[in-house]
């Protein structure tokens, strides 16, 4: 479209940020609905008319991660980190990929930057969380950890990841009833029952040696 003058240009750029919103709003209501592929598709539609849209292609990202298509939820985040390199969706969903490869280091990073670019997201804790342990940082990790559980206590992730953790410490409490509360509030958690289990199992045998 040819613009007369810089006025008219102004009032059409703003029109068109507004339809943006517009269904950017759209895209999020159907994430927040579980309805992913329908709100990667308004996503994509965006970026198809303006490459450049950062929300959009964030958008993308998300939805991909969540539709578990990790390949191209890494490219669209890695696409999204050169318009926006502290994109906080971007640089959480490099360092989730990167825990499920169990690459913890490379995961920190990003999930550092993550954590200063959105604060006191309970899902960015728990991965943080995570890899502050498993690198050697376990202090912190625990910490963080129980910062995302303070959140959100309801989270059965939260509670299995805490668990584990201070299972790795022998925290045998504690990590008992981390996952009694994990197990209240998702009773077919597999990883909650051998866990607990686990827990259990040490403690006795751990009682007995003492004894």
């Amino acid at each position: 479209m040819t613009f007369r003058n810089p006025q008219e240009k102004r009032r059409n750029m703003l029109q068109y940020s507004r339809k943006v919103m517009r269904e950017l709003a759209k895209s999020e209501e159907c994430k927040v609905k579980g309805k992913h592929q329908e709100a990667l598709e308004i996503a994509q539609k965006i970026l198809e008319k303006d490459p450049s849209c950062i929300a959009a292609a964030e958008e993308v990202a998300d939805n991909l991660l969540s539709l578990n298509n990790h390949e191209s939820a890494e490219k669209a985040a890695r696409f999204v980190l050169i318009l926006n390199p502290k994109s906080y969706i971007a640089n959480y969903t490099l360092g989730f990929l990167s825990l499920t490869k169990g690459d913890d280091p490379v995961a920190l990073p990003y999930l550092s930057v993550a954590n200063n670019s959105e604060p006191n997201n309970p899902e960015i804790l728990r991965c943080l969380g995570w890899s502050l342990f498993h690198t050697g940082s376990r202090t912190e990790g625990i910490a963080t950890l129980e910062r995302a559980l303070n959140l959100r206590p309801d989270d059965s992730l939260i509670l299995c990841d805490l668990g584990v953790c201070c299972l790795h410490l022998n925290y045998f409490e504690k990590t008992i009833r981390l996952f009694e509360r994990a197990l209240a509030l998702d009773p077919k958690s597999t990883r909650a029952k051998e866990c607990l289990e686990a827990a259990k199992n040490l403690k006795e045998k751990m009682m007995d040696d003492g004894a």
